[in-house]
């Protein structure tokens, strides 16, 4: 049974990767704790293993989406070469952070992260994006990357979620922000994924774990969400994008509200 729930999990984080440019991350965490809870792993523990097995699973459909929009034509090659060194300094940060934080403490930032980008999209779902405004430096562009890429491995997401607006904020069309976000996720995800495995190595979560990372879950979500990226990459140009934010902006909030309400 577990099994089909981290089928059913790879597969909307699939498709949100392609959709959104997203990495999943900020979907599959709170579904692998409610999976994770019913198993054996230890309360302490649950938060950092959903974390690290949800990097390492969107290190697959990172790259499937990526590879997707890089066919497209949607990848600016000039600022994701700035961003990638500066992400994977971030992520090995974050990631070392995370480890010396409890459970309970990641689940309160995770939830409150949740509910403000849900409130983000929902605010910012019609918001018209200009063009033609100058790119910002290699330096401005490596202290975003890192502060970006830290937090997020300290979350558990790949990036995208805020890689996106902030590559909107300098005017970049949309879809090339979505494509260049899925090219840099892959390296924060793939980073924070090795950091997670050797920071958690002592865990001993379980004999099924590897690190701060749960095999099973790691394998199947993979699988199914490399499958299900390129369909969301196609989705993209035919669903309202407004419409879209605003269906998963509520999901956002109120999934961030309900799991801060299980940390008190």
């Amino acid at each position: 049974m577990e099994i089909v729930f981290f089928a059913l999990i790879g597969i909307i984080a699939g498709i949100l990767a392609g959709l959104l440019g997203i990495s999943g991350g900020i979907v599959t965490i709170p579904l692998l704790i409610l999976v994770f809870h019913k198993m054996e792993i230890p309360s302490n523990l649950i938060m950092h293993t959903a974390i690290g097995t949800s990097l390492a699973s969107m290190v697959f459909n990172t790259l499937s989406s990526s590879l997707a929009h890089y066919k497209k034509g949607n990848i600016l090659t000039q600022i994701s070469k700035t961003l990638i060194p500066a992400c994977i300094v971030g992520a090995i940060g974050g990631s070392y952070i995370s480890k010396n934080l409890t459970s309970n403490t990641l689940q309160v930032c995770f939830a409150i992260f949740e509910c403000s980008v849900g409130l983000y999209f929902f605010l910012t779902a019609k918001k018209m994006i200009k063009e033609n405004k100058p790119l910002p430096s290699r330096k401005l562009l490596s202290i975003i990357g890192v502060a970006i890429s830290a937090f997020s491995t300290l979350v558990g997401i790949g990036g995208g979620v805020l890689l996106v607006p902030t590559l909107s904020i300098f005017h970049i069309p949309l879809k090339k922000a979505i494509g260049t976000s899925s090219s840099v996720s892959f390296f924060i995800t793939l980073t924070g994924a090795i950091s997670y495995v050797i920071f958690g190595i002592e865990s001993g979560i379980s004999t099924e774990g590897l690190g701060f990372l749960y095999l099973p879950a790691f394998i199947t979500i993979s699988a199914l969400s490399f499958i299900a990226a390129p369909y969301g990459a196609k989705l993209s140009s035919v669903i309202p994008s407004y419409l879209l934010k605003r269906v998963f902006a509520c999901f956002l909030v109120v999934t961030g509200v309900l799991m801060l309400a299980k940390t008190f």
